[in-house]
């Protein structure tokens, strides 16, 4: 089963409409949704999203990451998500700023968004 066959069906399983679950989502996570984004993502038209928008539709509709492998078929064997964590050499994997302003402007934007979604994700609340 798709990532978007199992929203659809998640979300039909709730009674909820694309457009009652879209709204939903926009309010409890901030984040743009409409009814027709949220069909094209069930339908497999739309299978690049945001850390933003994935987090959310994982979280609203309590599903596990594992239900949104298909967004990360690939062809190349070397592309694929470990199952085991790897260290990295942090130092060796430092990117110049020089190298970050020749990013297109979307690649900055997913760079920041995914770095929010971990810090969001992994530090604890200070109190």
């Amino acid at each position: 089963m798709t990532f978007g066959e199992i929203l659809r069906t998640t979300r039909e399983k709730r009674n909820l409409s694309q457009e009652d679950a879209a709204r939903a989502i926009e309010k409890k996570y901030g984040i743009r949704m409409s009814p027709s984004y949220l069909s094209m993502i069930e339908n497999g038209t739309r299978e690049n999203l945001t850390v933003k928008a994935l987090n959310a539709l994982l979280d609203f509709f309590n599903l596990p990451f594992e239900s949104a492998l298909s967004l990360f078929k690939t062809t190349n064997p070397q592309n694929c998500l470990l199952e085991e964590s790897v260290l990295y050499d942090f130092q060796s994997s430092q990117i110049s700023e020089q190298e970050l302003k020749a990013l297109p402007v979307e690649a900055r934007q997913m760079l920041h968004d995914f770095a929010e979604f971990l810090i969001q994700k992994y530090m604890k609340p200070t109190v």
